[in-house]
């Protein structure tokens, strides 16, 4: 727990410089420190395993129509990435404009529609509250509700020790336009919600199912963003959604409450000419020294992908490194030299000695090769979003009396058919793509070579080569001159 709020500490400080911005807060403050400790959940250590069927039941903002990435496909690129030997399937189970007590009547036995995304699942992770809390239900209310879908799974087979509960996103009530000229308050639902919190978390302790509290550090981190920007919002103009960078920080907090391990790989090259590695093999290692050292480097996962929305989030916090860091480290070069790193004979980034001894994170290279494959995976995996929310659409429709039956069972069919296609894809790139080596190579600025070899060496060859081509056509000429002789002299 300490060593996550100092490294949140140091990045949450350490915010990027956009032209014109100033700092948030200076590394090291004692004031962020003690708010830290006050605010950061604890891990629940409840990280999804191999073969599980995991239900994602929840409101809109677990559907998400509204935006390209939604918190559940974030965590999904996580898994995918990092374990892509698994055979793990995600279920959006969200439906727009629902309270937990509609999910109860979705699914329970007398449901005028039947739901068959829900059939085979075998973990729950669960997130009401917003509407509940716009209705203005009380947290006694609320807590019943959530309590008699927890029966529901229960029936289905679903233990409490397989359920997450988790705190919802907030209601930003805090960004200037939410007050009056006067400094009045227009709107106060995220009381509510942190009501729901609290609670939320007693009712899991004394069920036994997990609990993860997205409300409480988004908060927080709100209060940063709009300490630089006062109307500034991590939801979108209506104060209830998450937008794209909302959604992107709410699946970090997902996954570091659930116990998640950010390091993707690890290579450390030694002055000796070995390495240290940690899911990954290394083999013909070879070193000139502090100005060239080149390797066969094989991952056995892929770093996450980088896409626009993460870049988003980073604009303001560098949770890329938190969440997925694939480390190259290599002793004895000097520090202060610069290094170009090459990956499969293609420069992907350039170091000081410095920075690579200590360590660089390869997941952000756009040329890294396993970069290249996660985002093709990620292509799909929204693609599996979309596909998701659409059918939950269909849902929805029915459960209003606008849409049949039939209706919803074709549009399972369909979404049903094309994610199990999509999640096989997904794996199958990153699968492939941690099947074949990538040529590392560490080259100083002042030493130059060619794939793996000195320039002076290629020029060697070169004139080895145009040596033996002239002695070739010496010799043909010669062979040419002494056949005609030959003919002359019959």
């Amino acid at each position: 727990m300490k060593k996550w709020k100092k490294c949140l500490s140091a990045i949450l400080c350490a915010a990027v410089l956009l032209p014109g911005s100033e700092a948030l807060a200076s590394e090291g403050d004692p004031e962020l420190e003690k708010e830290l400790a006050q605010v950061m959940p604890e891990k629940d250590e409840c990280m999804f395993e191999d073969g599980d069927v995991v239900g994602f039941i929840g409101d809109s903002i677990t559907q998400v129509e509204y935006t390209g990435i939604s918190y559940q496909e974030f965590i999904y690129n996580y898994y995918i990435t990092r374990h892509p030997d698994w055979k793990l399937e995600f279920r959006n189970l969200g439906t727009a404009s629902y309270m937990a007590a509609d999910a109860v009547r979705l699914y329970s036995d007398s449901a005028v529609v039947t739901d068959k995304a829900i059939d085979g699942i075998n973990k729950a992770v669960i997130m009401f509250g917003m509407n509940e809390a716009l209705h203005n239900w009380s947290a006694k209310r609320y807590i019943q509700s959530i309590n008699q879908l927890i029966e529901l799974l229960n029936d289905r087979g679903i233990t409490n020790d397989q359920i997450i509960l988790v705190a919802p996103t907030p209601y930003d009530q805090t960004r200037s336009s939410n007050y009056d000229e006067n400094g009045k308050q227009k709107d106060d639902t995220d009381d509510l919600l942190s009501e729901y919190t609290g609670e939320l978390k007693i009712l899991a302790d004394e069920l036994g199912t997990h609990y993860i509290d997205l409300h409480t550090p988004m908060l927080w981190v709100t209060e940063i963003v709009q300490g630089r920007i006062p109307d500034d919002t991590l939801t979108v103009t209506d104060n209830v959604h998450p937008n794209a960078m909302g959604n992107t920080i709410a699946g970090f907090f997902f996954l570091y409450q659930q116990g998640a391990d950010k390091e993707v790989a690890s290579v450390e090259v030694d002055e000796d000419e070995t390495a240290v590695t940690r899911n990954a093999t290394v083999a013909k290692l070879k070193r000139k020294g502090d100005r060239y050292v080149s390797f066969r480097y094989q991952p056995h996962s892929i770093p996450m992908a980088v896409t626009y929305e993460f870049n988003e989030a980073s604009q303001y916090f560098e949770i890329v490194d938190e969440i997925s860091w694939e480390n190259l480290q290599v002793a004895g070069l000097h520090p202060d030299v610069t290094y170009r790193v090459y990956m499969n004979r293609i420069l992907v980034g350039q170091y000081k000695g410095s920075e690579l001894a200590q360590g660089v994170n390869l997941t952000n290279l756009d040329w890294n090769p396993g970069q290249e494959a996660a985002k093709q995976m990620e292509t799909l995996n929204q693609s599996w979003h979309t596909n998701s929310s659409d059918y939950r659409a269909v849902v929805r429709q029915a459960m209003k009396g606008k849409a049949t039956q039939a209706d919803v069972d074709a549009a399972y069919g369909m979404w049903s058919g094309t994610t199990a296609a999509l999640i096989g894809q997904m794996y199958d790139i990153a699968g492939k793509s941690v099947e074949h080596a990538r040529v590392v190579e560490i080259v100083s600025e002042d030493y130059h070579v060619w794939m793996g070899q000195e320039i002076w060496q290629w020029i060697v060859a070169a004139v080895a080569v145009i040596a033996s081509m002239g002695g070739f056509i010496l010799w043909r000429k010669r062979r040419r001159r002494l056949r005609k002789e030959q003919e002359n002299g019959k």
